[in-house]
């Protein structure tokens, strides 16, 4: 049965988005762009079968996605908060929930119609309280926006209100368009630390509690303070300062910077065989190229334990007539797989023009 599905990604790889989902359906039509990073995909395949293939191999740049049930035109006055809760109330999927199914709901408005910018007459909590109580009502099924099995999907935007009830499973992401959001902590030291904070959990990993790790391009020291936080034992290498506040774990012999460039470190880690296979825990967030990062990663795999993880990111440039990004990202991922046949690519929220590879050997 064909289905329809919004697919969210970072504007500036919507294209990248785009293509990469053809590999699961090549009869797949691409449909308009609702807004820019925003757009509606037709599959040939029901969207449970497409969902299901898409888990097995995820892609890099889709960021989230979930099926079209229903379509309500918006007026963008009260009465659209109850014609939202009359096409909810007939959702197919809808008779599946229980009182034993945890449920949340995710609203999603933009305002731009045809260039004109007009304000709905509710907010994105007011559709989620409204249709929130319509479920409970039905099903029994109890709110639960932190921990879904079940999510209620809304988009309003070119005059539309497209909805949609899946598994959070299905959705490549439990966040509304995969905008995965982190309270902000005093001991913050860079924005930087929210990428790692979101690579762990989108691929599933937790750091050790102990053990040796090497972070590339430090400094200001983001990265390293997680490392640090998690129990381990930090190498951070990096020409510049570190950020003050890390100097307590300088003192307790927990920290180590080497002042200098990642290259020279290898060079001396490789002549010392203590270091060969000594390394829990590699991570960097180097600027420099995309296939030049995932060399010097391969470089830096013989420090790396057996069982041991990497996390990298790739930088890539905008995309033009010339420039493909997708292909510097399988070019780089070729040379990453030399060392680390097992390994994940995500364009996660918090990255910017770039991709993070988690990486196994």
């Amino acid at each position: 049965m064909p289905s329809t599905f919004v697919v969210t990604s970072s504007e500036e790889f919507e294209n990248a988005a785009r293509n990469e989902l053809r590999r699961y359906d090549s009869k797949l039509k691409l449909g308009e762009t609702l807004q820019p990073g925003l757009f509606l995909v037709c599959s040939q395949l029901a969207w449970d079968d497409f969902a299901a293939i898409v888990g097995q191999e995820p892609p890099i740049f889709t960021r989230h996605l979930f099926p079209v049930m229903a379509t309500v035109p918006l007026t963008k006055t009260e009465a659209d908060l109850a014609a939202l809760a009359e096409a909810i109330a007939t959702l197919p999927r809808l008779d599946e929930l229980s009182e034993a199914t945890p449920f949340s709901v995710q609203a999603r408005l933009f305002e731009e119609v045809e260039g004109k910018q007009l304000s709905y007459a509710y907010t994105p909590f007011g559709i989620k309280e409204r249709l929130a109580g319509v479920i409970t009502e039905k099903t029994g099924a109890v709110e639960n926006i932190r921990e879904p099995l079940e999510i209620l999907s809304v988009v309003g935007s070119q005059g539309n209100a497209y909805i949609g009830l899946s598994p959070a499973e299905l959705n490549l992401s439990g966040w509304a368009g995969g905008m995965r959001r982190f309270a902000k902590r005093d001991e913050q030291i860079s924005r930087a630390e929210l990428k790692l904070q979101e690579a762990l959990e989108i691929f599933e990993v937790e750091l050790p509690s102990g053990g040796e790790a090497i972070d590339l391009g430090a400094a200001p020291g983001g990265w390293a303070r997680l490392l640090l936080e998690a129990g381990l034992h930090v190498t951070a290498i990096d020409p510049a300062e570190l950020d003050l506040r890390l100097q307590k774990y300088a003192d307790s012999g927990q920290l180590s910077h080497y002042q200098g460039h990642a290259e020279r470190f290898l060079q001396n880690a490789l002549a010392d065989k203590s270091r060969l296979g000594s390394c829990t825990v590699l991570v960097s967030d180097l600027r420099m190229d995309a296939d030049m990062a995932a060399n010097l990663l391969v470089s830096y795999a013989p420090l790396l334990a057996r069982d041991g993880l990497a996390i990298t990111t790739l930088k890539l440039p905008h995309e033009s007539a010339k420039v493909k990004p997708a292909q510097l990202v399988e070019q780089a991922l070729a040379i990453l797989r030399k060392a680390y046949p097992r390994l994940q690519g995500r364009q996660l929220f918090h990255n910017r023009s770039e991709i993070t590879v988690l990486l196994k050997k």
